[in-house]
């Protein structure tokens, strides 16, 4: 049995990490290196296969599975080896510990696949809300640009009254201008 010091120098990893890696991943160590922190080769091997999950960038969770996993296994195997010493006559199956992991795998890929399967449909759902969006938004900007040519029409029909009222307006000025110029006395429009 190891001690927390000796294998903190062995996996040059911090006392700490140690003990927090062994209150995180506590169901897969000995029941020595959760209470006293004294650590077996098992153990170390387990500490030295979260290091290098960790190193990798795999989050606790996924560690936890990946030991669990493992753990798994090995009882498999263990239970395997188990029934052969138990009946002499039992051929272990060499694959058994592959079919293991491949139904582990299956397992896992099943569940990755479920995973794909609900971001698609949801990613599903999200584009017919985009699509409906849009052609709402289509409609929508077509009702605006009828509506921008009804005010630009009505725009111009006012810009051409406005100009033939002042025409009008001139001409109107124009005709009391000779008006006026009719009615002034003679020697006013002479000197004018």
């Amino acid at each position: 049995m190891k001690r927390i010091g000796q294998v903190s120098v062995e996996l040059d990893i911090s006392p700490q990490t140690i003990r927090q890696w062994t209150e995180r991943f506590a169901p897969f160590l000995s029941q020595a290196a959760t209470q006293a922190h004294r650590y077996s080769d098992e153990d170390v091997a387990i500490l030295r296969r979260i290091r290098e999950l960790h190193a990798r960038g795999v989050e606790a969770e996924e560690i936890e599975r990946h030991l669990q996993w493992r753990h798994d296994e090995e009882v498999e195997e263990g239970f395997v080896l188990a029934r052969a010493e138990d009946d002499e006559t039992a051929v272990s199956d060499p694959n058994g510990t592959t079919s293991v992991a491949i139904v582990h795998l299956l397992e896992h890929l099943d569940e990755n696949q479920q995973t794909l399967l609900s971001t698609q449909l949801a990613m599903r759902d999200l584009l017919g809300l985009i699509v409906q969006d849009n052609i709402a938004l289509k409609e929508e900007n077509a009702r605006l640009r009828k509506r921008l040519r009804v005010l630009e029409r009505e725009v111009a029909r006012l810009k051409e009254e406005d100009w033939n009222q002042r025409l009008s307006l001139k001409e109107q000025l124009n005709a009391l201008r000779r008006e006026l110029e009719r009615h002034k006395p003679w020697w006013k429009r002479l000197f004018g």
